[in-house]
């Protein structure tokens, strides 16, 4: 099985459901308001420019793992977590004060230089904020209202949209916990991997796969097993983001490999430099970590320093660990073999990403 080519085959098709979503609040729109209609056309080009889908494919193989059948109705329904994903990342993007994604403006720097261009008044970043905190209310309305829209059965439903609010809360959750870390003076690693736990491993992995399983009629026992796969996967996956904020390649990734710097983000990989660094070294970090005013250079010098204190190599050690207690914990889950290759073949997709 070609791993590549089965990623590929879920987002054209998701891909193609969030179009057709879109494009009908679009079109419902064209006779409400056509500022509204111009943000919806900018977040459908947006959300459509890029990014893995990997919580739709989620949703997708939770329901087939639990023995789901119609591939059809479970693709249209897994878009409700994709919209939702979107509702958070601008949120996040506002706290991030990130203006690049996927290689295009992020909601609120778009906005903002709307309104500098056509607006020309001295509130254009908290115009451009306030756009995007809106719209991502509307988007996760949206969400929602997909999977409540949705043909299975109504019991089904009520359960996957309480499972829904869970998996928004406990990203919320994690979300504080990583402001909260950015202020701390220290953080510990224990800390950090609980909020990459509720951030992201239960969000992007867990979640999704319990909710294309309670769709499919899967009981709690069965859930889970799929943690048990789902959240040291979710946890190498934030490892890995770490790994690309710093070191990845901005073409590939579509956004700045420098933000996690300039914004002083306490990760794993930047706490185990602190613990191996010489006085000098903790010098470089200390001055580059939320430094809005370092340089090409000085930027290098950081990636050195994460380099030569092994830190990089003690991150990717520990995700390798990670990615193996998720593998083997496929052995205690009876599933489809088509459906255990995907999870096989997802681990070692996942580990060797590039983007």
């Amino acid at each position: 099985m070609d791993i590549k080519e089965e990623i590929k085959r879920f987002k054209e098709d998701i891909d193609c459901e969030i179009a057709l979503r879109l494009d009908s609040v679009i079109d419902n729109a064209k006779d409400l308001d056509p500022f509204f209609v111009s943000m919806m056309k900018y977040f459908k080009k947006t959300i459509l420019a890029g990014g893995k889908r990997i919580r739709p494919i989620m949703v997708c193989l939770g329901y087939e793992a639990a023995g789901g059948k119609n591939y059809k109705k479970i693709v249209k329904t897994s878009i409700s977590i994709e919209l939702i994903h979107a509702f958070l990342l601008m949120h996040d993007d506002i706290i991030d004060r990130d203006d690049l994604r996927r290689g295009k403006k992020t909601i609120h720097a778009k906005y903002r230089d709307y309104n500098k261009r056509f607006l020309h008044n001295n509130n254009a970043t908290h115009f451009g904020e306030s756009v995007a905190i809106v719209l991502g209310d509307f988007i996760y309305s949206l969400g929602n209202q997909v999977l409540f829209e949705s043909k299975f059965e109504s019991d089904k439903i009520v359960k996957a949209l309480s499972k829904l609010q869970s998996i928004v809360g406990m990203t919320c959750v994690g979300e504080m916990q990583d402001v909260y870390m950015e202020y701390k003076s220290k953080v510990t690693d224990r800390e950090i991997l609980d909020m990459y736990e509720n951030k992201t491993a239960k969000y992007t992995f867990e979640g999704p796969l319990h909710l294309g399983a309670t769709l499919a009629g899967a009981d709690d026992i069965f859930c889970d097993k799929l943690s048990a796969y789902a959240i040291p996967l979710g946890i190498a996956f934030q490892i890995r983001d770490d790994v690309l904020g710093v070191f990845g390649d901005k073409k590939k990734t579509g956004k700045s490999t420098n933000s996690d710097i300039l914004e002083g983000k306490k990760t794993f990989m930047v706490n185990c430099a602190y613990k191996n660094a010489t006085h000098n070294q903790k010098r470089v970090l200390d001055y580059s970590l939320g430094n809005k005013n370092i340089n090409a250079e000085e930027i290098k010098k950081f990636r050195d320093v994460i380099i030569d204190t092994g830190a990089l190599k003690e991150v990717e050690n520990y995700m390798q660990k990670l990615l193996r207690q998720s593998k083997k914990s496929l052995d205690e889950i009876i599933l489809p073999k088509d459906v255990k290759q995907l999870f096989v073949g997802l681990i070692d997709y996942l580990n060797k990403r590039e983007k």
